[in-house]
């Protein structure tokens, strides 16, 4: 089940543990790109922390002051990505107090649907969608979450070990990607640490 008091707890522990791969994200991301990935990440999250107090009953409307959040605190590929799968996320839950588990599926397949959307990619081209597709598999089996998402996030990592990154500024180094994980697939992972 999710909840406001649930919610507030998550994306709390979510900013701590950004603070500390902060770093990480940075240079996993500097590999293949600008190198901002921690950035953005902690930027966002920061931001939906200074307006945690403005949570309400209303998950839509609590998920779609997280939108704001990333719109306002990224300009990345990857920030505006989170940014709408948020608001799509919202719309969703419009007027809902708290999520069960069909809803906590939803939530992922949203956020999914949105990043293949949005990022024109495709499952399979390593990168974040990857792993939520994965998360969503398992969440279909059973409902221990905090698990799920370690265990999801770092098979999906396990996965596509020596397989290339097909999309983003990361195709321009071609086989040397085979070799690395993709950053929005190690953010999540090391994300899913908070849980």
């Amino acid at each position: 089940m999710l909840n406001k008091k649930i919610m507030e707890n998550i994306f709390e522990k979510l900013l701590s543990e950004a603070k500390n791969s902060y770093n990480e994200f940075n240079e996993a991301d500097g590999k293949i790109g600008d190198g901002d990935l921690g950035i953005t990440i902690k930027s966002g999250l920061e931001e939906i922390n200074n307006n945690i107090n403005k949570f309400s009953d209303d998950m839509g409307a609590n998920f779609m002051i997280c939108s704001q959040a990333f719109v306002k605190k990224s300009g990345s590929s990857f920030g505006t990505l989170i940014a709408f799968s948020f608001m799509n996320i919202s719309k969703n839950l419009k007027g809902k107090t708290e999520c069960n588990h069909e809803d906590i599926i939803m939530l992922f397949e949203t956020a999914l649907k949105t990043i293949l959307e949005r990022g024109k990619t495709n499952l399979g081209d390593k990168t974040i969608a990857d792993s939520l597709d994965l998360i969503i598999k398992k969440l279909k089996e059973n409902k221990n979450y905090s698990e799920i998402f370690k265990l999801a996030t770092k098979q999906a990592l396990k996965d596509f070990k020596g397989k290339k990154i097909k999309i983003g500024r990361a195709r321009m180094f071609e086989d040397k990607t085979k070799d690395l994980d993709d950053p929005g697939m190690l953010a999540l992972s090391k994300l899913s640490e908070a849980f």
